[in-house]
């Protein structure tokens, strides 16, 4: 090769590795953000702790997250790194503004450091095992190898290989270094040709799941049962790992349409538990004495961790505030918005007030429904009403509110002390429809009906049953009732009442009848409906 073949080759290969080099992005870290506003939207009408003590961040309802962070990019292309960004982040849905150049390329980086990950990618490195003597009392330490694990951790010293945590003495674990794609906390990145340098404020959104929430309701009635107290909270969720400090935070009380397969990959907790012979010698909790450090990782034994989260790690914080989150309008949904910024904690529920509603004019009422006893053809049935208390949601009323849906706590109060009257679940309810709560079976008023004859007539090639029933109901209680019996219908049967004692009325398509009865009383009445039978054309 001649000299001049070799120069133009050597200018040729500096020219491409230089090319690389500018290609090769540097690392930009963004440890936290400057600020972050939390908007969370539910599933279900309850927000409920991980089941089981375990995290699942694919269930449960989403969350908003708008982060803002301030970075100082150098020119060409840089890897911008969000570290904290929450475990439960749907990457395709993130989306970054501000920035002063292209974003190319995105990852998401979820594989968390726990005890499990540590020692499942340690498997065949060195590390150093340190137990107590249990003869002579002193801490020693030597030399092993991690075999397997995490599940049933085989380590081998000089003398021999033997199972970690099984020896029923204090055992640890300790690593000089963490290993490579572990990190403590998920992050984002982001790679970046930047036309602009310097220090950039940027926004960074994406949708997480781990988040719900619900709204409670206490409603304590009054001792003459005809007023209640209607207080309700918005309680926060947060089954993730990351803690969102002092963030605006609203609700959004709806059901939004949601795709299924967008979900986030999920960030993946590798737990340990021993496995050892011939049965167990260890307890089932583990102690980590450390994390990363400057050079050195300690894992402390018995090395059992439960995935996810210990159900004793979930709290409850809630206290009376004189401001409470304020409702506006989201198109065809309801806003809450808290009324100052809060921490929505890793692993905790919250609740703040929404609600605070006094002497709320409430009745209780007794309702029997017949289309699970005649309808199943009985002749006779006989059975015990249900005590429901009803609100009107009207501002007449002292209420005439957007309810969201959630759990609603009955209390009656009386002179000693209150005690729980029914507890119930309510559906969202707009203003001017009435709010109903189950509590419970009535002890003391009964209701009976007996089907006195049934006759089948056909009418124009039509045929059509012609039903008598005769009513009993009983008031066993020292205070007047409110009665309602529902007669069994459905709309395509054309169903009509031909014959009446007492007038009725119609609810949910339905013919009903109201009754007072007074301490005591006994009541008895009939009435007559017809409807189409499956007999046609006079068979």
């Amino acid at each position: 090769m001649t000299r001049v073949r070799r120069a133009a080759l050597t200018a040729a290969v500096q020219i491409a590795a230089a090319c690389v080099t500018a290609q090769a992005a540097a690392q930009v870290v963004s440890d936290q953000p400057d600020a972050v506003a939390v908007t969370i939207y539910r599933e279900g009408t309850a927000a409920r702790p991980p089941r089981g003590g375990y995290v699942y961040f694919g269930d449960g309802g989403l969350a908003l997250i708008t982060e803002t962070r301030t970075v100082d990019l150098p020119a060409g292309r840089q890897r911008v790194s969000f570290r904290g960004v929450a475990d439960g982040l749907v990457p395709e849905t993130a989306a970054l503004e501000g920035l002063g150049g292209e974003a190319v390329e995105r990852n998401y980086d979820f594989d968390l450091l726990t005890p499990g990950s540590l020692i499942q990618r340690s498997v065949n490195e060195r590390v150093r095992l340190v137990r107590t003597n249990p003869t002579t009392g002193t801490v020693e330490e030597r030399d092993a190898i991690i075999r397997s694990g995490p599940q049933g951790v085989l380590v081998q010293t000089a003398d021999g290989v033997e199972a970690l945590g099984c020896s029923g003495l204090t055992e640890r674990l300790v690593f000089d270094r963490a290993p490579e794609g572990l990190t403590d906390r998920a992050t984002l990145s982001v790679a970046i040709d930047v036309l602009k340098p310097g220090p950039q404020t940027l926004r960074l959104s994406y949708l997480a799941t781990g988040f719900n929430w619900s709204a409670d309701y206490v409603a304590r009635m009054a001792p003459d049962g005809r007023t209640v107290d209607l207080t309700g909270w918005i309680t926060l969720a947060n089954s993730g790992g990351t803690t969102f400090e002092n963030a605006p935070t609203q609700v959004v009380a709806g059901k939004v349409a949601r795709d299924r397969a967008t979900r986030a990959p999920g960030a993946r907790v590798t737990g340990t538990f021993p496995a050892c012979w011939p049965g167990g010698t260890t307890s089932d909790r583990v102690e980590i004495s450390g994390l990363i450090g400057a050079n050195r990782v300690e894992y402390e034994g018995p090395p059992q961790v439960v995935p996810g989260v210990a159900s004793d790690e979930i709290v409850v914080t809630g206290s009376r505030i004189s401001r409470m989150a304020f409702m506006s309008e989201l198109g065809d949904y309801k806003l809450y918005t808290l009324p100052e910024p809060t921490t929505v904690a890793a692993r905790q529920s919250k609740q703040v007030q929404f609600l605070d509603q006094r002497r709320v004019p409430a009745e209780r009422v007794y309702l029997y429904d017949l289309a699970a006893d005649l309808a199943g053809g009985d002749r006779y049935v006989e059975g015990r009403p249900t005590a429901v208390l009803r609100l009107k949601n009207e501002a007449r009323a002292g209420l005439g509110r957007p309810l969201p849906g959630g759990t609603v706590s009955v209390m009656q109060t009386d002179a000693a002390r209150p005690v729980l009257a029914g507890l119930d679940s309510l559906s969202d309810t707009p203003v001017g429809l009435p709010v109903e709560l189950e509590l419970g079976r009535a002890v003391d008023v009964r209701a009976a009906a007996t089907l006195v004859s049934e006759t089948h007539v056909v009418r124009k090639g039509v045929g059509r049953v012609r039903s008598e029933v005769e009513v009993v109901l009983v008031n066993g209680k020292s205070v007047p009732v409110r009665l309602e019996l529902a007669h069994p219908a459905a709309p395509a049967e054309g169903l009509r009442v031909v014959s009446e004692t007492r007038l009725h009325f119609v609810k949910d398509a339905t013919p009903t009848w109201s009754v007072e009865l007074k301490p005591g009383e006994r009541l008895r009445f009939r009435y007559a409906v017809e409807a189409r039978s499956p007999v046609r054309n006079g068979r």
